[in-house]
């Protein structure tokens, strides 16, 4: 636009008066002109430096610095007042629409924005082209010690690890092909199994020998941890050797030698108290606590004058809230906005694929966020930006499928990312909402409360949720029935032996000589 016609604009005609006006520069005018317009545009009347930061987009950084540089310069005379802004909004880089070519896109079944790559960092496993094999492209966080590198397993035993991640079929017929994360679980426990039979001079496969050597010496390792012997752990381990076996065809006394060890171990496992109750006994959190925090750190983001801890607590809170309504998995909490998290019918719904551990399918989960977690949705959509801007950035980031969960440099979150925070702010594991989530129904509702949580938890089996979330309450529920059975007989006893009692006095009088 020509400089002319834009000192017309009675706007300017009113900056112009002010000292120092006639010193800038054209193209600081015109760019401070350009920030005016898409004020306007968006309805801001308190413009801040989140919408400074909307207003320069996804512009190169040398255009970025160049725009930011002009309107220091205008707002310098005209509104000093606005500079913070300004200088907040030069400090952060833009935000990244992630795209991480080697993710396997979550693609759900009425959803047709999947055609692309997902923009989702999901864990290595995961990925299109996995390689169970192939050495780590980074360190890994700790060095193996008691476990060789898996190019380090018998060849066949490669060659069906890789079999599995493609998804082949395995030598038991009508065996169901195991899902990623069992074929990792695999990988790692022969790992273990190569490192620990080669302590003792026996071959790395599997034998009947072998696989009471290892078993003996992770039962000698676990009794030395802090938290002494896990039949969980030694479940987990027989199971996953012998899934291998049955879908590499491994001999019958073989399978059936650990399949006996996992019967033992899971019979001694429902005797043994889960960590993680213990772990919800000690912080005494609930569903609503957690919620309860959430709010708290929501409201305390105002207060907080720096960006970086704004935006980390805006996440947090998010984490709390988001999953305290739909405790998923954690291979399946990293969402991303038009991928797995949609805007319908004014509420956020949840729409993706939770991979469970012993299907290779994923099963859809479809759950629409009750609009008091959804505005936490709406807080990192919105950040430091105007509310005004809230509609216009929805339909930007379902369109860019960003990612819901970013650090504050912009870039995207690691799949290890929600677990860290929630456990960082709640003292529990990611993994101990589901349990939360039965207990507060419970005690809400009842016994009836169990079905009421089961499509949050996306659980089918009652079963299941009895055995592994809340076998104590339903004991409590059990007891507290037979106690009240017992109530009533003893009452109804109490009752016939005083009507016995009345009825004998009556007798006694009818027939006792006046």
């Amino acid at each position: 636009m020509n400089i002319h016609r834009i000192l017309e604009k009675p706007v300017w005609k009113n900056l112009a008066q002010r000292p120092g006006f006639a010193a800038l520069s054209i193209p600081s005018i015109e760019t401070t002109n350009g920030f005016f317009e898409f004020i306007v545009a968006h309805g801001l009347a308190s413009p801040t430096a989140g919408d400074v930061r909307n207003w320069l987009g996804d512009c190169p950084q040398p255009e970025r610095t160049l725009r930011i540089d002009h309107l220091q310069e205008v707002f310098a005379v005209c509104q000093p007042s606005f500079l913070g802004a300004i200088r907040e909004a030069r400090r952060f880089a833009p935000p990244k629409s992630p795209r991480n070519p080697d993710s396997k896109a979550a693609r759900p079944a009425s959803f047709d924005l999947q055609r692309n790559k997902s923009c989702v960092l999901r864990p290595v496993y995961e990925t299109q082209d996995w390689d169970p094999i192939a050495p780590p492209t980074r360190r890994p966080p700790r060095k193996r010690a008691v476990s060789i590198a898996p190019w380090g397993l018998p060849l066949d035993y490669q060659s069906e690890l890789r079999r599995a991640a493609d998804g082949l079929p395995g030598q038991e017929p009508g065996m169901q092909v195991p899902a990623r994360s069992m074929v990792l679980r695999m990988r790692e426990k022969l790992c273990q199994y190569a490192w620990s039979v080669a302590q003792h001079n026996l071959d790395a496969e599997l034998s009947l020998t072998g696989i009471d050597a290892y078993l003996a010496d992770l039962k000698t390792r676990l009794l030395e941890r802090p938290h002494g012997l896990r039949w969980a752990t030694m479940r987990a381990t027989a199971d996953a050797l012998l899934l291998f076996t049955r879908y590499e065809g491994a001999q019958p006394e073989i399978i059936q030698h650990l399949a006996d060890y996992r019967r033992d171990y899971e019979v001694r496992e429902s005797a043994q108290r889960a960590l993680k109750f213990f772990a919800l006994a000690r912080t005494g959190n609930s569903t609503d606590r957690i919620l309860d925090m959430a709010e708290a750190l929501l409201a305390a983001v105002e207060a907080e004058v720096r960006p970086k801890k704004r935006h980390q607590m805006r996440n947090g809170a998010a984490i709390l809230a988001i999953f305290g309504n739909a405790p998923l998995r954690n291979a399946s909490a990293q969402l991303a906005f038009g991928e797995s998290l949609f805007w319908k019918h004014d509420e956020w719904v949840i729409r993706t694929e939770i991979q469970k551990t012993q299907a290779r399918r994923p099963e859809l989960f479809d759950f629409p966020l009750h609009p008091e977690a959804g505005r936490f949705v709406d807080a990192i959509v919105l950040g430091d930006a105007s509310p005004a801007m809230l509609p216009t950035l929805r339909e930007r980031l379902i369109r860019d499928r960003r990612q819901l969960f970013l650090l504050p440099n912009g870039h995207p979150a690691a799949a290890t990312y929600i677990p860290r925070v929630f456990q960082a702010l709640t003292g529990n594991s990611f993994t101990t909402l589901r349990v939360m989530l039965y207990s507060d129904a419970i005690a809400h509702h009842g016994i009836e409360g169990i079905e009421l949580a089961k499509p949050a938890a996306h659980h089918a089996s009652t079963d299941i949720v009895k055995s592994h979330y809340i076998a104590e309450e339903v004991a409590e529920i059990r007891a507290n029935c037979i106690r009240n059975r017992r109530s009533r007989r003893l009452s109804e006893m109490q009752s016939e032996k005083h009507r016995d009692l009345m009825v004998g006095l009556e007798k006694y009088s009818e027939t006792k000589p006046r």
